[in-house]
């Protein structure tokens, strides 16, 4: 009874509320709710969002986010996200913004379990989130688009086959789900849009809550409501149209608008007898009605939602078609429309009258070559369409009176091209000879010149006007790429062959600097206005989408390929389980049934349970399978009943023909024609998976795991595989395309990262881990067969016995003080090899140690560590765990703790052994007021100095880390100390050897080692 009761109560909160609207109890919340908000609908996008505006609160209300909440009725709002604003300054804007659009989260496994009312906002309309409940989830799925984002193997092997609880549904007909848990999926939402000009069918609610920093919610607003609707969409920003007369072909070219995820084609129509000063006197009514009137469609395409490509060529074949001749076609004027998903027409865009060129005055077709990236992981390609890029970024006077620049540059260069020089020649104004040259051998970014005196900057004279000329040319090695190893392979170096780059260097009075113009020269030609945008087409598409639009100043892209790991599938509907019934929400659509004696049933989200498979080239068509191996049996046998069906009733109609009136003779002729064509469809269908062998292998599996496992083998790597393609282009008009990169049987070339399983840029650095490795072993085994391994002498460390002899004879403790770092720092730890040597011997003397620490979990290593010593001397009832404490965890107040305990217990040793920060010169000053003995060690090279000032004795960087092994002579950290210590020598022979060499312009031993 108690169950019933409740599912009544929750039936009536998320849908029987909806007819009443009751005000929210706001008596756990605020007074101070946002004022004036307003929602409308985002104007010329999809259909699937609305916005909010409103104003903001004064900033001494503190607030420190606004959250907006969002439901399908005024009493039952759900948390949806929020808007950070700065505390301390407020927001300085008179309206703050809201955008609802594209998807949103729904449901998470960070959802909570059940409804729970908004913290500080019991009983109102507030709610956390939407609750992981199946029937909440469902009721609430009516009103909107639901995706579902989930792990592969959880799709693949963990979906539970469903069906709907509709018992009109005939076994053999019933459609067949893959139900998921709603913890195995993540859910987001989007809004469904209500077409234009029709009555909305769906109302979205919102209300704004402004939270201050104490998370106390200062007031709930009435609740605004609007419907999403699917509007026309924007027209294009700009046109561009180039004719290239010796082609005789027609270059179209365009910019997207703001929101254009919706559109799905162009029309571009020409439009003749208009003049283009005519057209711009026209208002848009008399455009839109001339373009209807007048306009000619010469092309249309699919634009994608603005990701495929946003141009196209016309040829005079073309045209002639469209009833132009070529004289006609280059002097009309041209319009674009955009139509959206829903058939919505744009308005028309600005006219643009061709501009007329020759082919010569296009940008160069780009030439180019995918690669894979060699040594990583197998999920990135390099696509390059240039050598290495050099050019140079800014200058500054490296002496006062401006004869000497330092001048910065940059390199682009994928990882496999290697440059040995670059060259740069200066050349002042209308001269050939240039008045510098520099060899860059070893680059690192940065070059100095001399130039005249005439032409500085900070002479005291006239400043000068013209631009110095820079030429750059490259020495690079020639190379390819082992595709099993993944192992670059370099040739012997040379001059890039017809390549040279240009640039000008311009004084800037301003500045007082040289600044490179805009003008950026490659072989002849200014590229400055150029773009190289990529796009790339997968193996099942047929249409190129855009991936990034590049700049003169680079020379390849890396695209990330990554591995198929995740599922997103639409959900279809929701089953749930309540009261021994099924219920099923599916299509706008309920059905209930009573469970069957045994039956098993759950909550369940319900999925499409086939999946694309593979991809036919033959018959450019992809094959889908069920993920059911019994489902996906049954495939061939439907398609075989489903033609005997039609067959049948196509007979039935050609003998009713003949009898027929004429009326009626009609009607049956299209019936026989459909049927017709349905049959060929599917025969034509029933021969392609017939014939396919990854499907009829699919079958052959044992059970539905082995055969998605062989359906995630050929569908993954299909998924993986792409062709590319480069447009060069001035985002005018002006654009070259790559050709097609096919094969010779004009097939398109597919490319798949390969993993390789060995960086060998990291060779060096293993054979130096080996070398380090033996290096450690050898010193080991020495210190283990008693071998006097010499150490350098610590000062600190020597006066550790004095130190703490000292306190003992003047019968006052010592402070030992690990830092603020945590466990996880390096010097935390080698403090901790250090205290367990000032434990044996204060507990030897019999000397009080106090250890106030900064962080709770050192605070019992610390204990344990101190105990040990005491017993180790045999002193155990002399230890006092009360005396190592945990102080405090924020940084000032730990110093002043420390100093308290300092003065109070007038300590006469001090020791500081850890990470240490701004509160180092605090305490140590305070150590030297009460006159104690200071030894400090730090890692921090900003504290060092202030230790060396304040204390006695000092440790430096790896001198506190060399501390425990200096004091145990243990085996183990003696031998690794003096293995480091080698170690460290042949580095720096390396280091000499390499200065030495590099000063002759020999940079191989340079480059045998790794940058990183």
């Amino acid at each position: 009874m108690k169950y019933y009761a409740s599912s009544l109560l929750l039936l009536f909160l998320i849908f029987f509320g909806c007819s009443s609207q009751k005000k929210a109890d706001n008596s756990n919340t605020g007074n101070f709710p946002v004022e004036n908000l307003q929602i409308g609908d985002i104007p010329n996008d999809g259909g699937d969002g609305l916005f909010l505006s409103w104003k903001p609160l004064p900033k001494e209300k503190r607030v420190q986010e606004y959250r907006v909440y969002r439901g399908i009725h005024p009493d039952t709002l759900f948390f949806l996200a929020s808007v950070q604003v700065n505390v301390k300054t407020g927001v300085a804007a008179d309206t703050m913004f809201f955008y609802d659009s594209g998807t949103s989260d729904f449901l998470s496994i960070e959802s909570p379990k059940k409804l729970k009312y908004e913290k500080g906002a019991k009983g109102s309309n507030l709610y956390r989130g939407i609750p992981r409940d199946p029937e909440i989830a469902a009721r609430l799925s009516e009103s909107f688009d639901l995706i579902s984002i989930m792990d592969d193997s959880d799709y693949y092997y963990h979906s539970k086959k469903s069906y709907s609880a509709d018992e009109k549904d005939k076994d053999k007909d019933k459609d067949v789900y893959a139900g998921v848990r709603l913890d195995q999926q993540r859910i987001v939402a989007a809004l469904k849009s209500t077409p234009l000009g029709q009555t909305p069918q769906y109302k979205y609610y919102y209300t704004v809550v402004p939270v201050d920093e104490r998370n106390q919610i200062l007031g709930i607003a009435e609740p605004v409501s609007a419907s999403p609707i699917d509007d026309i969409p924007q027209t294009s920003p700009a046109l561009y149209s180039v004719a290239v007369q010796d082609k005789k072909e027609m270059q179209f070219e365009w910019d997207y608008p703001i929101n254009s995820d919706d559109l799905m084609m162009y029309l571009i129509y020409a439009v003749p007898g208009i003049t283009k000063d005519l057209w711009k006197t026209l208002t848009p009514q008399e455009k839109e009605q001339i373009t209807s009137t007048r306009g000619i469609l010469v092309a249309q395409g699919l634009v994608g939602g603005g990701a495929l490509k946003n141009n196209c060529i016309i040829k005079e074949a073309d045209f002639k078609a469209a009833g132009l001749n070529w004289e006609q076609a280059y002097q009309t004027l041209y319009t674009l429309k955009f139509v959206d998903g829903s058939n919505n027409i744009s308005p028309v865009s600005e006219a643009s009258l061709p501009k007329v060129i020759n082919s010569s005055q296009l940008p160069s077709a780009p030439k180019y070559r995918v690669e894979d990236k060699p040594m990583d992981k197998g999920d990135r390609l390099t696509l390059t369409w240039q050598e290495p890029i050099v050019f140079l970024t800014r200058t500054t006077s490296h002496k006062k009176d401006g004869s000497r620049l330092k001048v910065n540059y940059q390199i682009n260069k994928t990882d496999a091209q290697d440059i040995q020089n670059i060259y740069f020649d200066f050349y002042e104004p209308g001269s050939d000879i240039p008045f510098a040259q520099i060899n860059e051998f070893h680059q690192d970014n940065i070059i100095y010149v001399d130039i005249p005196q005439k032409y500085s900057l900070r002479n005291g004279g006239k400043l000068p006007t013209d631009s110095l000329k820079v030429e750059i040319t490259i020495n690079s090695r020639p190379y390819s790429i082992d595709p099993k190893t993944g192992r670059i392979l370099h040739d012997k170096a040379r001059i890039i062959p017809d390549y040279k780059i240009i640039q000008y260097l311009k004084p800037d009075p301003a500045m007082l600097a040289y600044m490179p113009t805009n003008s950026f020269i490659v072989n002849g030609h200014n590229v400055s206005t150029i773009k190289n945008v990529v796009y790339r087409k997968g193996y099942r598409s047929s249409n190129f989408t855009k991936i990034k639009s590049n700049t003169c100043y680079e020379n390849f892209l890396d695209v990330s390929v990554g591995y198929i790991s995740s599922i997103t599938k639409p959900i279809l509907g929701f089953n749930f389980v309540k009261d021994g019934k099924l219920y099923t929400y599916i299509d706008g659509k309920r059905y209930v049934r009573n469970l069957q004696p045994g039956e098993k049933a759950s909550s369940l989200a319900l999925l499409p349970s086939t999946i694309d498979f593979t991809y036919d080239p033959v018959n450019k068509t992809t094959l889908n399978i069920s993920i059911y191996l019994d489902e996906a049996q049954k495939k061939l046998t439907q398609l075989s009943d489903d033609i005997k069906e039609s067959q049948q009733k196509l007979a039935a109609y050609k003998d009713s023909l003949t009898a027929a009136t004429p009326a009626m003779a009609i009607l049956y002729q299209e019936n026989i024609n459909r049927l017709e064509q349905e049959i060929n469809t599917k025969e034509s269908q029933l021969k392609i998976y017939q014939d396919n062998p990854y499907f009829q292998e699919a079958l052959k599996a044992r059970n539905s795991h082995q055969m998605m496992r062989y359906v995630a083998s050929i569908r993954e790597p299909e998924l993986r595989k792409y062709t590319y393609s480069i447009v060069r282009t001035n985002e005018k008009g002006f654009f070259a395309e790559t050709p097609p990169d096919v094969n010779k049987e004009g097939e398109f070339n597919y490319y798949t990262p390969i993993s390789n399983w060995f960086d060998w840029t990291k060779l060096v650095t293993l054979i130096a881990v080996f070398l380090f490795g033996i290096d450690v072993v050898i010193f080991i085994n020495l210190a283990k067969r008693g071998k006097n391994l010499y150490l350098r002498p610590l000062a600190g460390l020597q006066e550790i016995d004095n130190a703490v002899g000292r306190a003992t004879e003047m019968g006052r403790p010592i402070l030992y003080c690990m830092g603020i770092g945590g466990l996880s720092d390096v010097a935390t730890i080698a403090s901790m090899g250090i205290l367990s040597q000032v434990a044996k011997k204060a507990a030897e003397y019999d000397t009080r140690l106090i250890v106030p620490c900064y962080d709770y979990l050192v605070m019992p290593i610390a204990q344990e560590i101190v105990q040990e010593a005491h017993y180790e001397v045999g002193r155990p009832d002399s230890y006092d765990k009360n005396d190592v404490f945990y102080l405090t965890s924020v940084q000032f107040a730990y110093v002043a703790g420390v100093n308290g305990i300092m003065t109070r217990e007038r300590v006469a040793t001090n020791f500081f052994m850890g990470y240490f920060a701004a509160e180092a010169l605090l305490m140590t000053e305070t150590g030297n007021t009460i006159g104690a003995v200071q030894i400090a060690g730090s890692d921090a090279i900003t504290q060092i100095p202030f230790f060396i000032t304040t204390c006695d004795y000092t440790l430096i960087g790896e001198e506190l880390y060399a501390a425990s092994a200096y004091l145990n002579r243990e085996p183990m950290l003696l031998g690794t100390l003096k293995a480091q210590d080698y170690f460290k020598f042949v580095i720096l022979i390396f280091i000499i050897a390499g200065a030495l060499l590099g000063t002759f312009q020999l940079t191989g031993l340079m480059q045998i080692f790794p940058v990183k």
